[in-house]
C-alpha cells in the first residue's frame, strides 16, 4: 500500500477504464469533474462527480443534474432524504465520515460511483414508498459538504 493518495491523474485513469463514458474534465491541477450517465433500476440520472486534492480525506461530491430530485415535503425523512446542502445544491451522502469508509488511498471508480448507484436505487424505492431504505445516519440537512471551488 502507498504512504501516498491516489493521485487525480490514477484516479482519471481508473474512472476511463471502469467507466469509459463519463466525461472528465480538468478544472485545477489537482482537481476533476466527471460526467456521466447512471441508471439504477426505472430511470437514467446524469450525474457529476467533483473531486480534488482537497477532498483526500472527505471524499467526492456526487450531485445528481437531471433528471432534478423530486422533494417530498413532509416527508419524516427530509424532503430529500441522505443529502448535504439539501435546500440549496444537494450533494448525496453515500458514506459514513465516521466510519473512515472513504479515503484518498481507495478509487473513487470503485466507491464513489457504486455507492451513488445504491443511493439512486434507495431514492427510487424513497419515492414510491416514503421510507428511505439505504441505511446509515442521515446527515444534516445543510451539513458538513463544501462546493468546489470553481466548480462550473
Amino acid at each position: 500500500m502507498s504512504f501516498l493518495p491516489y493521485t487525480i491523474e490514477e484516479q482519471a485513469a481508473a474512472m476511463s477504464a471502469a467507466w469509459p463514458l463519463f466525461a472528465q474534465r480538468r478544472f485545477r491541477a489537482e482537481a476533476i469533474i466527471w460526467r456521466g450517465m447512471l441508471k439504477p433500476h426505472s430511470r437514467p440520472y446524469e450525474v457529476e462527480i467533483a473531486y480534488s486534492m482537497d477532498m483526500v480525506l472527505d471524499g467526492p461530491e456526487v450531485r445528481v443534474l437531471s433528471p432534478g430530485l423530486t422533494r417530498l415535503p413532509g416527508n419524516p425523512e427530509g424532503s430529500i432524504p441522505h443529502v448535504y446542502n439539501r435546500d440549496n445544491d444537494p450533494v448525496l451522502c453515500l458514506f459514513d465520515p465516521a466510519r473512515e469508509q472513504w479515503s484518498g488511498w481507495r478509487l473513487v471508480s470503485e466507491t464513489t460511483v457504486p455507492w451513488a448507484i445504491d443511493w439512486l436505487a434507495c431514492y427510487e424505492f424513497w419515492l414510491m414508498t416514503g421510507v428511505w431504505d439505504g441505511g446509515g445516519r442521515h446527515p444534516p440537512s445543510n451539513g458538513r459538504r463544501i462546493n468546489v471551488e470553481n466548480r462550473p
